[in-house]
């Protein structure tokens, strides 16, 4: 690839990354319904035709901002489950790196929790990747379940059950992140929900059981 097309590569990927940022303001904002094209045109900067250039529809803008930090969330997760060792730290890693992003990344996890979920419910189709994204983290938990029981680490469970619950409780904490009433999330909940958790998934003592 010649110079040229370098730097034009780069410079449309700016602008596709400036237009889903720009979105993310906006759909956090005003929610789904109430954005228009011509809204986040402002917010990014830009015309209305130039924006149409990177995406057609608003619901094609929408999807790709939550593909782009669902993807990069995933990642995180996985990685940081990879380098720990043994399923408590596997399980303190999904759940802090989750904490901590969408702490970091307030506009995502607003129209994540808010306008996701709204149109989950009117039953509207969604990408397959998001799908993929959405579930895999669950997947990984179990995985990371089964082979603890299997092992004798923890007592035996419904991995998939195990990998639900867990993600149930990482929600409400997100759900929690955004109520501007009542006790907001603090550093120290990721930790008292993996102080549950693994109390409940461990083992008994031989000496408990007799």
């Amino acid at each position: 690839m010649s110079e040229p097309s370098k730097a034009r590569q780069v410079a449309t990927e700016r602008r596709r990354c400036s237009i889903l940022q720009a979105a993310r303001a906006v759909f956090a904002r005003q929610g789904y319904a109430d954005t228009m094209v011509e809204d986040i045109a402002v917010q990014a900067g830009i015309g209305k035709g130039t924006l149409y250039l990177y995406f057609p529809s608003k619901e094609q803008i929408y999807l790709a901002a939550l593909l782009e930090e669902a993807r990069q969330l995933d990642a995180g997760s996985r990685a940081a489950m990879v380098a720990a060792s043994t399923w408590r730290d596997k399980l303190a890693a999904y759940l802090q790196v989750r904490v901590h992003y969408f702490e970091a990344h307030q506009d995502f996890l607003r129209i994540y929790m808010t306008e996701f979920r709204g149109m989950c419910t009117q039953g509207k189709p969604f990408a397959a990747e998001f799908i993929h994204l959405a579930n895999s983290g669950e997947a990984e938990l179990a995985q990371v379940f089964a082979a603890a029981a299997a092992r004798g680490e923890i007592r035996p469970v419904d991995p998939e059950l195990a990998a639900l619950t867990v993600s149930d409780i990482t929600r409400g904490l997100m759900e929690r992140q955004l109520r501007n009433w009542g006790r907001p999330v603090g550093p120290d909940d990721a930790d008292f929900a993996l102080e549950i958790l693994c109390r409940a998934l461990e083992s008994m003592p031989a000496q408990a059981v007799a």
